[in-house]
C-alpha cells in the first residue's frame, strides 16, 4: 500500500474511528437493508412475515443472501473513493455503480485495500455476478430516490445539488426515513419520551406532585438551556438564521449542557424513574436528542467541507433529506413540550 493511500485510510480512522472498508461495510448495509426490506430491530408484536413486505428477509437470510451484497458495494464505494480522492460516504453514488457494473468493474478485485480479506476475497466478491447485479440495484434505487426528493424539494427537475447523490446522503435518508412499511427506529423511543413530558405535565397541572425547591433550580436551569437560540456555525455574511445546520449542531450542544446539569451533586434528588421531572428530562436527553448525536457530528463536518461558492440553500438541499429534517423537527417539537411543560412547573410556584 502506498503512502499516499495510507493516509487516505488514516484520514477515515481520523473522522470515523475505523477504515475506509469498514466504513464502507455500514454505510451500504443501511442501504441494502433499505432496499430488501430488513429490519434489523426485534420485532415488537407478533413476529412472521410483515403484510407490505413479505418478502423481508430475516437476520439468518440477511446474513446469507444480502451480506455479499453489501460487501460488494463497501468495495465500490472505496475504490470510488479512493479514486475520487474523497472519503467513502462523500463518494458520489454513481461513480458507485460504475464500479459495481460499469467502466470499472474489470478492476474491482484491483489493489490493495486495508481489511481482514485477502486478495482472493477481492475476486471472489468482483466475480460474485449475482452479488453485483443486486447492488446495481440497490444504488440505482437509491440514486433514483435523491432525484426525486431534490426535484420535490427544489422544483428544479434539471440538476442535482452537489451532495445530494452521496453514499453518505443516501444514508442519511435511509436511517431517518425507515423501511416504507415500518415507522423509523426512532419514531417508538420518541412516543415514549413524550409520554414522560406528558406525565410531568399531568402531575404539575393537577397538583399531584409537590416539587421541591431544588426541583425548581433544576427546571430554572434546564428552560434556560432548551431556550436558547442556534448559533454555530456562525451564520456567513447576508444569510438569515437559523440554518438547518445551526438547527442540528444545537442538538448536541443542548444535551452536554442538561446532562451536565443532571449530573451536579444538587440535582441528586431528581431520580429517573420515581421523579417525574428528573423522567421526562432524562428521556428527553438520552432518547430524543441523543437520537441525532452522530448525524449532527456527521453533517457539522460536511459543513466544514462545504465549496466556497455553494449556495446555503443547494447545500442544505443537498445534504439533509426530508426524512432528516422531520427528525429535526420531531426533536425540536419534544424539546418545546418540555420547555413548555418546565415552565408551567415554574409558574407553578411563582
Amino acid at each position: 500500500m502506498s503512502g499516499t493511500q495510507r493516509d487516505w485510510e488514516q484520514l477515515h480512522t481520523d473522522v470515523y474511528g475505523r477504515l475506509a472498508y469498514s466504513q464502507g461495510l455500514i454505510s451500504c448495509g443501511a442501504l441494502v437493508a433499505h432496499h430488501c426490506g430488513y429490519d434489523r430491530r426485534e420485532m415488537r408484536g407478533p413476529g412472521g412475515p410483515r403484510p407490505e413486505r413479505p418478502d423481508a428477509p430475516d437476520a439468518r437470510e440477511f446474513d446469507r443472501e444480502w451480506m455479499p451484497v453489501v460487501a460488494v458495494m463497501a468495495l465500490a464505494a472505496c475504490r470510488a473513493a479512493w479514486q475520487d480522492g474523497v472519503l467513502v460516504d462523500d463518494v458520489e453514488l454513481p461513480l458507485v455503480l460504475g464500479w459495481v457494473d460499469g467502466v470499472h468493474t474489470h478492476r474491482l478485485a484491483d489493489g490493495p485495500l486495508d481489511s481482514d480479506r485477502e486478495a482472493g476475497d477481492w475476486r471472489r466478491l468482483a466475480e460474485d455476478t449475482r452479488s453485483r447485479r443486486r447492488a446495481r440495484e440497490v444504488v440505482s434505487a437509491a440514486v433514483a430516490q435523491a432525484i426525486t426528493e431534490c426535484r420535490d424539494l427544489t422544483g428544479v427537475w434539471d440538476s442535482t445539488p452537489a451532495g445530494a447523490l452521496a453514499l453518505g446522503t443516501a444514508v442519511r435518508r435511509v436511517r431517518a426515513a425507515g423501511n416504507p412499511d415500518l415507522e423509523p427506529e426512532w419514531a417508538g423511543d420518541f412516543r415514549w419520551a413524550t409520554e414522560q413530558v406528558e406525565r410531568l405535565h399531568l402531575a404539575v397541572q393537577a397538583g399531584l406532585w409537590q416539587p421541591t425547591p431544588a426541583h425548581q433550580e433544576y427546571a430554572r436551569a434546564v428552560h434556560l438551556t432548551l431556550v436558547a437560540e442556534p448559533d454555530h456555525p456562525p451564520l456567513p455574511d447576508g444569510a438569515d438564521g437559523p440554518m438547518w445546520i445551526q438547527r442540528i449542531v444545537r442538538i448536541p450542544h443542548v444535551q452536554a449542557t442538561v446532562l451536565t446539569l443532571t449530573a451536579q451533586p444538587s440535582n441528586a434528588v431528581l431520580g429517573p424513574v420515581s421523579d417525574p421531572l428528573g423522567a421526562a428530562v432524562n428521556a428527553v436527553a438520552h432518547v430524543g436528542l441523543d437520537s441525532v448525536a452522530a448525524l449532527a457530528a456527521d453533517l457539522e463536518r460536511a459543513w466544514a467541507a462545504r465549496p466556497p461558492g455553494q449556495s446555503i440553500t443547494n447545500w442544505e438541499h443537498g445534504h439533509l433529506p426530508r426524512p432528516v429534517r422531520d427528525q429535526i423537527r420531531a426533536i425540536e417539537e419534544l424539546s418545546l413540550r418540555l420547555t413548555t411543560t418546565l415552565l408551567e412547573l415554574l409558574e407553578s410556584r411563582a
